[in-house]
């Protein structure tokens, strides 16, 4: 049995940099376009690859957009058997971003059409359950019978899942995790608090940036804190890089609390740079958990 299966997007993100955010009804000047190879996949492939996290990519992409793509991911090693390609255009998803906040408008292409559920063989411990079509996702977590589904629906949660899908999901999931605005996104569709959300499946995981992170476990909430970035290059793909990191602890045996603080190492390692650069080495990360994790026990 393989270790992961990673279902998510694999974008070309077009970053619109701007000095802020505008405000509603405003315009602001832009100071840089660049097309990026991104999506929630993508980021995590690459710094999971350097990570030497062990993993497939499921994903569906167009060719017109696309190849270069491809191409740099087989480059590196990265298995893209398991990514479907049509003639079409997309995903790509367009960020205005000052730097620290950004929003998304998402041009899903040929996600839209992609049937995953009808050749996946669930050969793998963990099923990460990303970004992506939703319905698909709801059968792949039914018909999964071996694997530990981890159910991560991302920003999509606001528009791709109702209320009776995502308690479906999580109920048939080990882990479940969210940000810290889609967490609260979730407790108001659902109207329950974290800690009844925390018996639809075995843990919760909350990302909350600078503030760190939260685990809810059999009614139970216990904090990781985050880990200060020397230097902040953008902070896009931050989260991508924390399952890279969450990945990374769990694949070498850490329990979760200890593989969520991993994951917090490298988000703010990732954030000093573009992530398709990230080159950071796992003794490293191990070594600086061991660090906090000594200088917490004094």
């Amino acid at each position: 049995m393989k270790f992961l299966a990673f279902f998510g997007h694999i974008n070309i993100d077009v970053k619109i940099s701007v000095p802020r955010l505008p405000l509603k009804e405003e315009s602001v000047g832009v100071n840089n376009v660049s097309n990026e190879f991104a999506g929630t996949a993508g980021n995590f492939a690459f710094v999971a690859n350097a990570l030497g996290v062990e993993f497939d990519l499921y994903s569906k992409v167009g060719s017109v957009t696309h190849m270069d793509y491809i191409k740099e991911l087989n480059k590196r090693g990265i298995n893209t058997e398991h990514i479907e390609i049509d003639d079409s255009i997309g995903p790509i998803c367009y960020i205005p971003t000052d730097g620290n906040e950004q929003v998304a408008y998402m041009y899903q292409g040929p996600m839209d059409s992609w049937k995953p559920s009808e050749t996946f063989n669930y050969d793998y411990k963990y099923i990460h359950l990303g970004t992506g079509p939703s319905d698909e996702y709801e059968k792949i977590a039914r018909e999964n019978k071996k694997s530990k589904v981890v159910f991560d629906p991302g920003q999509e949660i606001w528009y791709l899942y109702n209320k009776d899908k995502i308690i479906n999901i999580m109920s048939r999931s080990y882990i479940s995790m969210f940000n810290k605005n889609e967490f609260n996104y979730l407790k108001s569709l659902t109207g329950l608090s974290e800690y009844d959300l925390s018996d639809l499946c075995d843990y919760i995981i909350v990302t909350m940036g600078s503030d760190g992170a939260s685990v809810f476990h059999n009614k139970n909430e216990f904090h990781v804190p985050a880990v200060k970035p020397d230097f902040i290059y953008d902070t896009i793909g931050a989260g991508d890089s924390f399952r890279a990191g969450f990945y990374l602890g769990i694949q070498k045996n850490y329990n979760i609390n200890d593989s969520v603080l991993i994951g917090n190492i490298v988000a703010s390692m990732a954030i000093r740079k573009r992530i398709i650069e990230f080159s950071e080495n796992k003794n490293n990360v191990i070594k600086i958990f061991n660090d906090i994790r000594l200088k917490q026990r004094v």
